[in-house]
């Protein structure tokens, strides 16, 4: 159901607007005002929550909102399925999907700017204005993403998230480190976007529209062609989707930082631990899940696209998880973490599970945003310290931050009956349940249940390293003190860490028989939806099109096999590292892993094996492509313009100006011509 702009629905552009409002005040005038601007943003960022709300009570009491704001361009267009207009637009689209993601958004940037006075402020940071500013744009751009009812808006709101990132990354821009991770950043992201500029492009050029929603959408389009048996561009309709689903992927890599597009992650934890707990852990990395999920139906056409998606989803979150464990950098340890958690939502997506992708994404938000915002507690009380292995016995000189960080560690390792445990287990659950028939995505999962371990295990090394034990230098032995701007954020989160997993209990509802799968509910329109745009259309599309399930007896059977190998292993993975760290003095046990430490502390040598691609491949490439360039076609160009120059050098000589002279070539030239004819002719034969 679309909804015109009444009701509540006319004030959803305030829910972006409100913080490019708050980027504008405190950019101009944020010196003069209290707190260094920092007031605009929570108050904006406040009521961009309060908004969002209102638009998730909206949809919660049966409506949708789908309309357009300004059509920007519009024109003639020969698509290959037919469509001779195109039209570009602006847009809102309010559905169950963006209405839960604009709460998510809004409430982690509110809590973010209020940690920014305990983090930011109350340390003496200079450029507080422009850090308020940056944080204001971002969360603007941010929101328009989420609520954009179209792929080049979406696009275009995806840069400016990007270009966002690179500033708050760089923040610090007077250090070395700062601005070289702001410009990795910004390059390997922009790497995977061209591919999405591609597929944009070529979506638009196929079908004619951009449009996420309704019988004009792009995939409305998409399933025409392929039901119709279409060729679009030589290829059969299915191939075409694949192929441009693929290259809006590019993007989808680069921004959730996943295989090959992930080496900028780790590096962006040069900026502030604040700017990492927003952007990168439950925004903008966010961004491309999201994007997956709200195109969804576009690749639930493909088998081919789900399958690599979740194929690249299983191996990121292993091979990330794997780095983790050697890192002594708790802000490390945390960005490995959200690189692998993120390979989960893809998993789940990639087999068709669009609740538990969206559900772990929910979930991942509150309790990665928890423990970046704990790091960050930490970092403060040890005076900017950030060597895990300089901290130890911080439990009893903070409990708040302790215990809410141990909150957040419980949901990341998946520990029932925290948060992150009801999603993780459903995603590989439905991993499962497709991979019983599909060896790739078997493989997947296999890669996904094995990161499981090594989650458990690092997220508690760093819980044990962090807080137990004795003090292991001066600073963890005096800490310095938090305030409530650090506390408030911290409970807020770690409750929600604690019991958000609770609107989604599949297992439970599965053995008991009851209706508390309450986020499936939501995302499958029993309240308010927009048609085509609901999990009951995805899962019958996959289902159709792509994979099929099966159970190792019976689906309740398979379920609870699957949470109790991911619990296990969880569990096991908490144990080790407590058997290994939770001692008074704890050793550096991955130092002894030999050569294994040596590649996993290189991080796979993935930085220098794209130096060498880069210096190795594209350099002496593009050197190449120049030489070429100056010699062969500029050769041609100068030659041609060489040989011009010469000949009207010459035939300038006899522009004399005197009469006699032309009559004479006139005659001259009379006379040449007949002998020629005369010679072809055969006169002077």
């Amino acid at each position: 159901m679309a909804a015109t702009a009444t009701g509540p629905f006319g004030f959803a552009p305030a829910i972006a607007v409100f913080p490019l409002v708050a980027f504008v005040i405190t950019l101009l005038f944020g010196k003069h005002l209290p707190k260094k601007g920092a007031l605009p943003g929570i108050i904006a960022t406040g009521g961009s929550l309060v908004v969002s709300l209102v638009m998730a009570a909206a949809v919660a009491g049966g409506d949708a909102h789908h309309t357009e704001l300004y059509e920007w361009t519009a024109g003639a267009a020969a698509s290959e399925t037919g469509a001779e207009t195109i039209a570009f637009t602006f847009g809102i689209l309010i559905d169950p999907l963006s209405a839960l993601m604009l709460v998510i958004v809004s409430l982690v940037a509110l809590l973010v700017h209020v940690f920014s006075l305990g983090y930011m402020n109350a340390e003496g940071e200079t450029g507080l204005r422009r850090y308020y500013a940056e944080l204001g744009l971002f969360t603007f751009s941010m929101l328009a993403f989420v609520f954009a009812d179209n792929l080049l808006m979406a696009f275009m709101f995806f840069e400016l998230v990007g270009l966002c990132s690179y500033l708050l990354i760089g923040f610090w821009f007077r250090t070395e480190s700062a601005p070289s991770a702001a410009k990795k950043a910004f390059l390997v992201t922009r790497f995977g976007d061209y591919f999405f500029l591609i597929g944009v492009v070529a979506i638009a050029a196929t079908f004619g529209t951009v449009g996420f929603a309704g019988e004009g959408s792009f995939v409305t389009a998409a399933e025409t062609a392929i039901e119709d048996g279409a060729t679009l561009f030589g290829f059969d309709a299915q191939t075409w989707v694949t192929i441009t689903g693929l290259l809006v992927l590019g993007g989808v890599l680069g921004k959730s930082a996943q295989f090959p597009f992930h080496t900028w992650l780790p590096d962006a934890m040069e900026g502030p631990t604040t700017v990492s707990a927003l952007i990168h852990a439950a925004t903008m990395v966010a961004a491309g899940v999201y994007l997956v999920a709200r195109m969804f139906g576009y690749y639930a056409l493909s088998p081919t696209a789900l399958s690599i998606i979740a194929f690249v989803g299983g191996f990121t979150a292993l091979f990330a998880a794997t780095m983790a464990v050697v890192k002594d950098d708790v802000k490390q340890v945390l960005a490995y973490s959200t690189i692998s958690q993120y390979g989960y939502m893809m998993l789940g997506l990639g087999v068709g599970g669009y609740v538990a992708g969206v559900f772990h994404l929910m979930n991942h938000a509150f309790f990665k945003a928890l423990l970046f915002l704990g790091a960050g507690a930490v970092i403060i009380l040890m005076h900017h310290e950030q060597d895990m292995w300089e901290m130890g016995g911080l439990k009893d000189k903070a409990p708040v931050v302790y215990y809410t960080f141990l909150a957040g560690a419980l949901a990341l390792a998946g520990i029932v009956p925290f948060s992150g445990f009801w999603s993780k287990d459903e995603v590989l659950f439905d991993a499962l349940a497709v991979g019983l028939s599909e060896p790739v995505i078997l493989a997947a999962y296999a890669m996904g249940l094995v990161a499981v371990f090594f989650t458990g295990f690092y997220t508690f090394r760093m819980v044990f390293l962090t807080f137990h034990g004795e003090p292991r230098s001066d600073t963890a032995e005096d800490p310095h003190p938090v305030g409530w701007a650090v506390k408030v954020p911290l409970l807020a989160l770690g409750t929600l860490a604690a019991v958000a997993g609770l609107v989604n209990m599949a297992p439970i509802a599965k053995l008991a028989g009851v209706d508390i799968t309450f986020l499936e509910f939501w995302l499958d329109g029993e309240y308010g939806y927009v048609e085509g745009l609901t999990y009951h259309h995805y899962h019958e599309t996959v289902a159709e099109m792509a994979f099929e399930e099966s159970y190792i007896g019976s689906e309740t059977t398979t379920m609870l096999l699957s949470a109790g190998l991911s619990l296990g292993l969880a569990l096991a993975g908490a144990f080790t590292a407590h058997t290994l760290y939770n001692v008074p003095d704890p050793d550096r046990h991955t130092t002894k892993l030999g050569g294994a430490y040596s590649v996993l502390k290189s991080n796979y040598y993935q930085d220098e094996y794209q130096v060498w691609l880069a210096e190795g491949f594209t350099l002496p490439l593009a050197r190449a492509a120049d030489r070429f360039d100056q010699t062969v076609i500029d050769g041609v160009v100068n030659g041609t313009s060489q040989i011009s120059l010469f000949g009207s050098d010459w035939v300038k000589r006899i522009q004399t100006g005197i009469v006699t002279n032309y009559a004479a070539l006139l005659v001259g030239g009379f006379i040449a011509l007949l002998l020629v004819l005369g010679y072809l002719g055969g006169w002077f034969a």
